[in-house]
């Protein structure tokens, strides 16, 4: 059936594209920026359970940089998110054609 290949494609599609989404994620940082005394920004995340700091500087610059990386892993993980729900629900549809 047509729809059923349609549908194959998309999953096969959508499937890459997770692929792809989580492959950004991983080299992007993440945390927040926390900004302390005279303006010095550090880095703020977790690892194993521990809390690490790791120290920007005052470059606004290289925080602007930061900020931007930290905004583009977000929109890539809500992008993920909206990706694994229309797998699932393509999943559910190719189950019902079989």
């Amino acid at each position: 059936m047509i729809i059923n290949t349609v549908i194959q494609t998309e999953a096969e599609r959508n499937e890459a594209m997770i692929r792809d989404y989580e492959a950004l994620i991983k080299e992007l940082p993440k945390g927040s920026l926390i900004c302390r005394k005279n303006r010095y920004y550090y880095l703020k995340y977790r690892k194993d359970g521990k809390i690490f700091d790791e120290y920007i500087g005052k470059d606004e610059e290289k925080v602007a940089r930061v900020r931007e990386l930290l905004a583009l892993r977000q929109h890539y993980i809500t992008m993920l998110s909206e990706l694994l729900k229309e797998q699932k629900t393509i999943n559910k549809i190719l189950d019902t054609l079989e």
